[in-house]
């Protein structure tokens, strides 16, 4: 059963020689089960891994009834089938003071199906524990390393554990002294004390969860690891290297949205830090340390003083400073200095003088290795060598993630390449980047995939800054250039546009690149497309036959690509094919990639002079996509999004053979229902994108049956489906997964987590884009008690949802347009509500109301009438397209 774990956990050392001998005998406790003959094929099995596992949906009495039963029985035949288990192991038990019984106890909660039932049956277990009303045994530390090697776990499980880890760390229970009583005995009663190391697994562990489902969570985590990381009797310099190693996996951005998360990881850096200035221990910040601390600055957005100096540089390179006023001669380079600077020159003072990180930190932070100036560039990562990050924070990440370890982790660059890669994202336009890769190149410098990747964003960004992106116009009529929400150069990757003069003009030797161009100057050196490179390709790929010409010239393994490009995913059997085992081996980022260019095939593949055959090759893409997500359905949202983003998109093609009878709307809604409830099983959740474009699903299902006779029953179900679905993403941290109702979220306890901890009060906080979204929706299927629902849910939230604002250029002016939509959506003189509708709805906007006013100085007051009549022309014009 054990067997499961891929990753062994090493016990807890042991101070006498007949522990150490015991250790070597037999292994840590947590191998004990495989040598104990738990096999599928003995009594255990049918019992621990039968159907009857529980869901987070069906908490309560109950299921806590049943549960017991379980275990009960699980416990019984453990001590009848005691023959089985080897004596010396028995010994090595009764030694470290467990029972038979304990030990089943360990196997029942580590083979839950899923995270959540693992952390239920933890939850029970100790929760009897501390009321005293079975004897279930004790649940050691090891078994909370064991269960946070989990890949499966959602933030809702995650929070579980932090609450039972918090909690026997304490060794208290504030509610129940009984509970006290019984840490203590677990801790100090046996041979096992939590000691330095052991606490920082415990921490590498959850912050590797974090950093995926759970990212304003971090805070807390810093908070348990200053707590109980105490200096009893470690060696200084011991408690230093684990502080400096927290310090770099905190700096590794999140898997989503990394930089709306970057607050977070900021406040966690604070309260280490206060923790290592401390008189009682002035702990010494490492190279390590100084790192994680750039790396941070660097993804920060720019200070007020920050952006005055990014304006005031000239368009020559380098971007020397330009007066522009007479004013501005007052302004001296010292002004300029950005944060990330700061820390670098301070890490230089402390001894840690720059190396090939270092050097490409300073370029990308505004200064070169000459002094001469760059564009300071906004960044989530650097490139890191691998002998600079934490060895369990590249073996505990999952392969590939968007921005996790393993993508950030190279072969130790030479310092002029590292220095290189950094020019050349440090720069404004095309031709600049153009010109620092010609200079590279001639200089002799080992012209790497990295140097490659970065030039091709600047080659495709600058593409996309010459499409005319409609649905933006709006929002950048409410920005002045001038405004603190405006972009400046480094901000983000798009590409400025070369308007100079001529005697300004950088001029190149070699015509400037295009993706065709330069993908052949790459195959001529020699350097075929992998990892992060073939990622970045295939995401912007402009057909699928360009996609395919990428993936053929690929590092990736001949039967791979064979699986990927070969129909033979689409007329094998489903249960056993031969590409199975190889789609497996592909890193789900990369999986992610493919499966978005098949999905954008789907909506723009033609044949020319042949409408048939073109319709039959979208759907040719399309069947695919979803043929190799349900082969090999990936625990990473992007792909399940770009078939949700697909079936939310008017011209896509889908299957109609089977319900030849259902317009194609409601087939596409029919499937996306598959594709969530495949998603569910996985403990996977639906994200805020996945969302939005179930809110255009529905608006489109519900137009195509709007017409038909008794199709209002339908059209309800649908929008019932939608509201529930976000009260699931939305859900606070302090209620149970059974409340589907957005009304009952409200008045929730802040402290989070029945007080256990100072948890964030939601899960996932939405950005205010994907607010309007849904706001939209109702406001489209008239639904007024829904609005109401969310208005109160706004009023209750809002601050979380304005911090999260903060962090993206446009976010406090979406945050408005929120509140836009509500005023503009109706009130009590809306002629389209009933007069028990109106008072609901008017009472809830007139809360609100209250609410922006008592906040003007951060919302802008309550908008005006000019305001909604504005925006129901923006939307009116936008509907008409």
């Amino acid at each position: 059963m054990f067997a499961i774990y891929v990753e062994s956990v090493t016990a807890v050392p042991h101070s006498s020689e007949r522990s150490i001998a015991y250790s070597r005998r037999l292994g840590s406790i947590e191998d004990l089960s495989g040598k104990a003959g738990l096999e599928p094929s003995t009594p255990f099995s049918g019992l621990v891994d039968s159907d009857n596992s529980m869901s987070v949906d069906s908490v309560g009495s109950g299921w806590e009834n049943s549960a017991l039963q379980e275990l009960k029985i699980i416990k019984t035949v453990t001590m009848s089938h005691s023959e089985v288990i080897a004596t010396e192991t028995l010994e090595f038990l009764d030694y470290r003071g467990y029972t038979l019984k304990d030990f089943a106890v360990w196997n029942w909660i580590l083979t839950g199906k899923t995270a959540m039932d693992a952390a239920l049956r933890l939850q029970l277990v100790r929760k009897q524990q501390c009321e005293a009303t079975a004897d279930l045994g004790r649940v050691p530390l090891f078994v909370f390393q064991k269960l946070l090697l989990r890949n499966d776990m959602s933030a809702e499980a995650l929070s579980i554990f932090i609450q039972q880890i918090w909690q026997l760390l304490s060794y208290k229970n504030q509610q129940n002294d009984r509970c006290a009583h019984t840490e203590q005995h677990l801790l100090r009663g046996t041979s096992e004390s939590v000691g330095l190391d052991e606490l920082s697994t415990i921490v590498v562990r959850l912050l590797r969860h974090i950093r995926k489902v759970w990212p304003a969570a971090i805070t807390d985590i810093a908070e348990l690891w200053v707590t109980h990381a105490q200096n009893n009797g470690t060696n200084i310099s011991r408690l230093a290297f684990h502080y400096n190693r927290i310090l770099q996996i905190i700096a590794l951005p999140s898997d989503e949205s990394p930089y709306q998360s970057l607050h977070h990881r900021q406040r966690a850096f604070f309260i280490l830090f206060r923790r290592m200035v401390d008189p009682s221990l002035r702990l010494e910040i490492s190279r390590e340390g100084y790192r994680a601390l750039t790396q941070i600055q660097l993804a920060h957005q720019k200070t007020a003083s920050e952006r005055e100096w990014a304006l005031l540089k000239g368009l020559t390179w380098p971007p020397y400073k330009e007066d522009r006023t007479g004013m501005d001669v007052d302004i001296q380079s010292e002004s300029g200095v950005s944060r990330a600077t700061t820390v670098l020159r301070d890490a230089a003072a402390r001894g840690y003088g720059p190396r090939a990180w270092e050097r490409a930190a300073a370029i990308l932070a505004g200064i070169d290795d000459d002094q001469s100036p760059t564009i300071q560039t906004r960044s989530a990562v650097i490139p890191i060598p691998l002998s600079s990050v934490p060895r369990c924070s590249i073996a505990s990440s999952a392969p590939g993630r968007e921005h996790g370890p393993a993508r950030i982790c190279m072969k130790s660059q030479s310092r002029a390449t590292a220095s290189w890669t950094a020019r050349i994202k440090a720069t404004r336009t095309l031709q600049e980047a153009w010109m620092g890769f010609l200079i590279c190149r001639d200089q002799g410098t080992p012209m790497i995939p990295r140097l490659y990747e970065v030039m091709f964003e600047k080659v495709i960004y600058n593409g996309k800054r010459n499409q005319d992106i409609r649905k933006g116009d709006d929002l950048k009529a409410q920005v002045s250039p001038t405004s603190k929400q405006s972009a400046v150069p480094g901000d983000g990757k798009e590409v400025a546009e070369s308007d100079v003069s001529h005697n300004q003009a950088i001029s190149t030797r070699e015509p400037l690149p295009t993706i065709n161009s330069l993908f052949e100057h790459m195959l001529v050196h020699g350097v075929r497309p992998g990892g992060s490179l073939l990622e970045l390709l295939l995401s912007h790929a402009q057909s699928y036959k360009e996609g395919v010409e990428f993936l053929q010239q690929s590092t990736l393994h001949n039967s791979v690509k064979a699986a990927l490009l070969s129909l033979q995913a689409l007329k094998a059997n489903d249960a056993a094919t031969s590409d199975d085992t190889l789609l497996k081996t592909v890193p789900d980022w990369l999986f992610a990639a493919w499966i978005n260019l098949l999905c954008k095939s789907a909506e723009t593949a033609h044949v020319p002079d042949n409408r048939t055959a073109g319709n039959d090759k979208r759907r040719e893409h399309l069947e695919r996509a979803f043929r190799l997500v349900k082969i090999r359905p990936p625990m990473y949202r992007p792909p399940w999004n770009a078939l949700l983003r697909l079936l939310s998109r008017h011209g896509s093609k889908v299957a109609v053979d089977k319900n030849p009878g259902l317009p194609p709307a409601v087939i596409k809604f029919d499937t996306a229902r598959q594709l969530l409830d495949s998603m569910d099983s996985l403990s996977l959740g639906m994200d805020f994108t996945g969302f939005s474009y179930l809110c255009a699903i529905v608006i489109n299902a519900n137009a195509a049956t709007d017409r038909l006779p008794n199709a209002g029953e339908e059209v309800r179900e649908r929008v019932e489906i939608v509201k529930a679905r976000f009260a699931q993403s939305v859900r606070p941290s302090s209620h149970p997964s059974t409340v589907t109702r957005l009304s009952d979220y409200c008045c929730s306890d802040k402290r989070g987590n029945n007080g256990i901890s100072l948890l964030p009060r939601l899960f996932r906080t939405p950005h205010p884009a994907y607010l309007h979204a849904y706001i939209r929706f109702l406001g489209h299927h008239q639904d007024w008690d829904g609005l109401a629902d969310l208005m109160h849910w706004l009023g209750e939230f809002a601050g979380e949802i304005i911090a999260e604002a903060r962090e993206t250029a446009n976010g406090l002016v979406m945050f408005r347009r929120c509140f836009t939509a509500l005023r503009a959506h109706g009130g009590n003189e809306s002629p389209q509500l009933t007069k028990e509708q109106s008072e609901r709805y008017g009472g809830k906007l007139e809360s609100l109301r209250d609410v922006m006013h008592a906040r003007d100085d951060d919302w802008g007051g309550w908008p005006t009438d000019d305001e909604a009549e504005r925006y129901l022309l923006i939307a009116s014009q936008r509907s008409c397209k």
